[in-house]
């Protein structure tokens, strides 16, 4: 069955009501969370965690719940307990205090997967490490499945040690782009291995697109920050814009294709798929502003040399905001 049009006033009205949701979700996040992080101090430490990780936790808590989790339990007429809501945010933390192991060499790649295999066998020598191995354990918990949590955080491991290829300007484009995909797709697994409910087969394939998607959208808006730490993005390495966009729109269309063919409700589909082209929306706006600001430029360092200015998609303004809504609006119906 073809997916149905969706017009400019169902697409303003869902993204107004999810933005009241992010809001309300604010006020409930300021009280949940500083309890919840005291719990992870260690008897003899006096170390804490500083305001901004903590507002780091707050954004991807926010992305988890909305946009990988509950968006989907929607889709399939289903509704997140308490007790999975309490997994989806000890992940949120997790996730990120183990993806600081990795970038600041917290521990080395070895250890890092020994880790990541079996906890309980881990010496914390860090504040760090002490918080993420507490996580991780009590993620297992309450988990439905152990082993699944296990095989996809392995997998997350996996794809993160391939990123460092992404550190050399050598790293050829078709590996960048698998990194790209697969790096994300399993981190939402990740997310997914810890629900009651676990996607099914079909319901996964929909999922790979729209993964890769919402990491090339995170690598458009990070242009300027990781040309600064010389970390090579498709956006930053190779850089055919018009090609890039094709590609996106490639996987916009077959993100689209798979979930119209799914069995759920249609105003079901129109309001997952516009949660999800929201932030897929954000990623063209920023790749098409490259475009048009990085015109004669054959090589990462003059993309540099433009600026954080050129280089930054500035969405705050009235105008920028008209302009994603209708966007929107777009990928949702494009075929």
């Amino acid at each position: 069955m073809p997916p149905s049009t969706v017009n400019t006033y169902n697409t303003a009205r869902h993204l107004y009501l999810l933005h009241r949701r992010l809001k309300k979700q604010r006020h409930y996040i300021k009280q949940r969370l500083p309890p919840l992080l005291q719990t992870l101090h260690a008897n003899e430490s006096n170390e804490s965690f500083p305001p901004s990780s903590i507002r780091r936790f707050s954004k991807y808590w926010e992305l988890s719940l909305n946009v990988v989790c509950d968006s989907l339990y929607l889709l399939m007429n289903k509704q997140l307990s308490q007790e999975e809501h309490e997994r989806i945010l000890l992940l949120s933390i997790f996730g990120l205090l183990y993806d600081d192991l990795f970038d600041e060499k917290i521990l080395p790649l070895h250890q890092l997967e020994a880790f990541t295999l079996e906890p309980e066998k881990h010496r914390p020598a860090s504040f760090t490490e002490h918080a993420v191995k507490q996580l991780y354990l009590r993620i297992l918990t309450l988990s439905p499945c152990r082993n699944r949590v296990i095989a996809h955080l392995h997998q997350v491991f996996n794809w993160q040690k391939a990123s460092l290829k992404q550190m050399s300007a050598q790293v050829g484009e078709e590996e960048l782009y698998e990194i790209t995909y697969k790096k994300s797709y399993y981190s939402i697994l990740l997310c997914y291995s810890t629900l009651n409910y676990y996607p099914p087969e079909n319901v996964r394939a929909m999922l790979y697109p729209m993964a890769g998607l919402l990491q090339l959208t995170n690598d458009a808006f990070d242009v300027y920050r990781d040309l600064g730490s010389g970390i090579y993005t498709v956006p930053n390495r190779y850089l055919d814009f018009d090609k890039i966009m094709q590609k996106f729109l490639e996987d916009v269309a077959l993100f689209n294709t798979s979930l119209a063919a799914l069995p759920f409700q249609q105003p079901a589909k129109n309001k997952y798929s516009i949660t999800i082209h929201a932030l897929h929306a954000m990623g063209w706006m920023a790749l098409k502003q490259l475009k048009e600001n990085a015109r004669g430029v054959q090589c990462p360092e003059e993309l540099a040399a433009l600026g954080r200015k050129a280089l930054v998609c500035d969405m705050d303004s009235f105008s920028q905001k008209a302009r994603w809504v209708r966007q929107v609006k777009q990928l949702v119906n494009y075929q």
